[in-house]
Parts: structure tokens; sequence; C-alpha cells
């Protein structure tokens, strides 16, 4: 019985305006994390900032948008995946969605190779008092933390705390 290729899934998490597409766009212009490549890109949320995909270094990026995490089943997104032939597989998941949804569905030869967990730091402690659940959800198994828009007012070491906290 032949084995199906690891998929290496690099996952992106966050809230809504914390920075996922912009960094992921960035990421998808840098020459060395495109080396050929062929890349799906499942955009879990629509923002305000959109995907240029004209900017991308390599033209082998196939964008699919999923809309409700009931269209994350196995069987789809592997066939998703087979479609496009993908090498590799970038996801900019809905910050509102439980990660458990994403990881019983992922198909069995996809392997998250990084998780990175985006966030506002002018609403990181609001979502944090207000939305706890969904923040811890994002936060326990993320290897890196990016927080975005942080000025002199910045409560850092609550934000460290909170972080600390959870990992």
């Amino acid at each position: 019985m032949l084995r199906e290729k690891e998929i290496p899934v690099y996952l992106f998490t966050g809230f809504l305006e914390s920075g996922k597409t912009k960094f992921i766009q960035e990421t998808l212009e840098d020459e060395k994390f495109n080396p050929k490549d062929r890349t799906l890109l499942l955009v879990c949320e629509e923002g305000e900032e959109e995907y240029n995909k004209d900017r991308f270094v390599i033209e082998n990026v196939f964008m699919e948008v999923v809309n409700s995490p009931e269209e994350l089943k196995k069987n789809t997104l592997s066939k998703v995946c087979r479609m496009h032939k993908a090498d590799r597989v970038v996801i900019e998941y809905n910050g509102m969605w439980n990660l458990s949804d994403l990881y019983k569905n992922l198909p069995d030869n996809w392997v998250i190779y990084q998780q990175i967990f985006f966030a506002d730091s002018e609403t990181f402690i609001s979502y944090n008092n207000n939305m706890r659940q969904l923040m811890v959800d994002k936060l326990n198994d993320c290897e890196l933390v990016a927080l975005n828009r942080a000025t002199d007012k910045t409560d850092k070491e609550q934000i460290h705390k909170i972080i600390r906290g959870i990992k």
C-alpha cells in the first residue's frame, strides 16, 4: 500500500484585523519561502486586507475560501489539495472558529509544520477578558505569538503574563 506524500501545513491563527493576511501576503512574496512549491492557500476569514496574487513570487498559489467550519472535512480538504497538486498548505484560520474543528478534519498526511498566532496588542487584553476560551484555543498550540500595533501605552507585561499563563 502506497503512503500518501506528507503535506506541510503552515497555520496562521488570530482574530479579525490582527495581521494574518498581510503577513501571509508578504511571506508569499518572499523568495526564501517560495522554492516553486505548489501552494494551497485556504482562507477561512476575509477581512479588510485582501491578497494580491500578482505580487506572489510564484504563480503556483491556489486560493480557496472556506466560509464555515462545516466545510473543513477530510475528504474535501484532500480533494482540493489533489485538485491543485499542492506540495504544501497555508491556512489563514478564522479566530472565531475552534481549532479542534480543523485538527480533527486534517487529512492524515497533512502535518502542521508551523503555527503562529497573531493579535492586535490594542485589543489583546479585551479579547482575553471577553473571549477567554477562544484565546486559550489559539494560544495553546502556537509556536509564536506576533503582536501588532504596540505603542508605549501597550501593557506588555500584562499581555506577557496572559500568554505565559496559557503556555
